[in-house]
């Protein structure tokens, strides 16, 4: 029950969630994920993040989340930063990210999280 609980707590989220592991392998995808970036979980699940980030900003990223990992730090600290992002019909978005490191009950580092929110042009 806690498991059906905690995945529902997820899809609930009124922003995008994306948790990768070590590698960049997409682990967790929440629903608004499928709406912000049209990518649907079951296409999202197992793949490398790569499929969100626009070819031209994949070296500065992998760059980024390998540091991340070797400091066990993130360079903004969980502030958002404005970025863009592939979309899965092949256009791009600008979306406001932010990133923390994810730890195990016994604080090993597994994974990279990200919260996403699109940025809305004001009128």
């Amino acid at each position: 029950m806690a498991v059906e609980f905690c995945s529902r707590l997820l899809d609930d989220l009124p922003d995008a969630l994306i948790v990768a592991d070590l590698k960049g392998n997409i682990q967790v995808w929440n629903k608004r994920a499928e709406v912000v970036f049209k990518i649907t979980k079951a296409d999202a699940l197992e793949q490398n993040l790569d499929i969100i980030i626009p070819e031209h900003l994949r070296n500065a990223h992998w760059a980024g989340f390998h540091r991340a990992i070797s400091a066990d730090n993130t360079r903004f600290h969980g502030a958002p930063v404005r970025t863009k992002a592939l979309l899965g019909d092949g256009s791009t978005a600008f979306m406001d990210m932010a990133f923390s490191l994810t730890h195990d009950e016994c604080g090993h580092l597994v994974g990279v999280s990200a919260i996403a929110r699109p940025v809305v042009s004001a009128i």
